[in-house]
């Protein structure tokens, strides 16, 4: 993993973006009925998804799993009495008893790690023997993935953010499919971490490719396929246009014993 790229300049602003959507990071208990005892939060961050959760859901105990020590330091202090790990080898919870969430995460996984740390990942979703898998993430279609709505690019270009859609092309290349429009406008208020923001990949497969990765021992309970309302709200206040592209899945699986 490339740590110096995923260093985060204002991680309070960070924090603060990642607490906007709690709500809908929980989109799975509700969905799941087979009993089981563990949460675990992979890319859990400062822990606010199980601080939120604990109170509402207490009949579950939370584990939290970050790759960054910084962050495991901080949700250690912000829900001391869950378990935090920044090391997978040392949790200490039965799997198969278990609900890996993976929110946000998997974009992240793909665009800091090379083949070799990607294939761990889902080994590790996978082949743990999980009761339960939950994904929610940013993801595009590959059936959707058009020549760009040049109306909406013009708009774009001729707008006060003009300056960072020619940063963004500097880095990602010309905007010439509607996949690429979707991807600056998943990212463009995001200004104060621009540096990170920009060389990060918030497509890196397709929805098409995700479902294949479902292996023979899981099954598909839940799918949506959805446009974030937040953004769909401040693209039209922004830009005067209603952005109908798929941005977001939620997924869960359920292994077959």
């Amino acid at each position: 993993m490339d740590t110096d790229m995923n260093r985060i300049s204002n991680l309070d602003i960070y924090l603060t973006r990642m607490q906007r959507s709690i709500l809908d990071k929980m989109f799975f208990i509700d969905k799941v009925f087979e009993p089981f005892k563990y949460i675990l939060d992979f890319g859990c961050a400062n822990g606010e998804l199980i601080k939120a959760m604990k109170p509402m859901f207490p009949d579950y105990k939370y584990t939290g799993y970050d790759i960054s020590r910084e962050m495991i330091e901080a949700a250690r202090k912000n829900v001391p009495d869950a378990q935090f790990y920044d090391n997978w080898d040392r949790i200490d919870i039965p799997f198969e008893d278990s609900l890996i969430n993976i929110s946000s995460t998997v974009h992240e996984v793909y665009s800091y790690c090379d083949e070799k740390d990607i294939d761990i990942f889902w080994n590790r979703v996978f082949g743990s023997g999980f009761r339960y898998v939950a994904i929610r993430d940013m993801m595009f279609s590959q059936a959707e993935d058009i020549p760009v709505r040049k109306e909406q690019l013009e708009i774009v270009r001729n707008s006060s953010y003009a300056e960072w859609l020619k940063s963004f092309e500097s880095v990602r290349g010309k905007i010439e499919s509607q996949r690429q429009l979707v991807h600056f406008l998943l990212k463009y208020k995001y200004t104060q971490n621009w540096d990170r923001e920009v060389h990060e990949n918030y497509f890196p497969v397709y929805t098409e490719e995700l479902m294949k990765r479902i292996p023979a021992s899981y099954r598909l309970v839940y799918k949506d396929v959805f446009t974030l309302p937040y953004t769909s709200w401040q693209i039209r206040k922004d830009f005067g246009f209603e952005l109908t592209d798929h941005t977001h899945i939620k997924i869960i699986m359920e292994r077959i014993i």
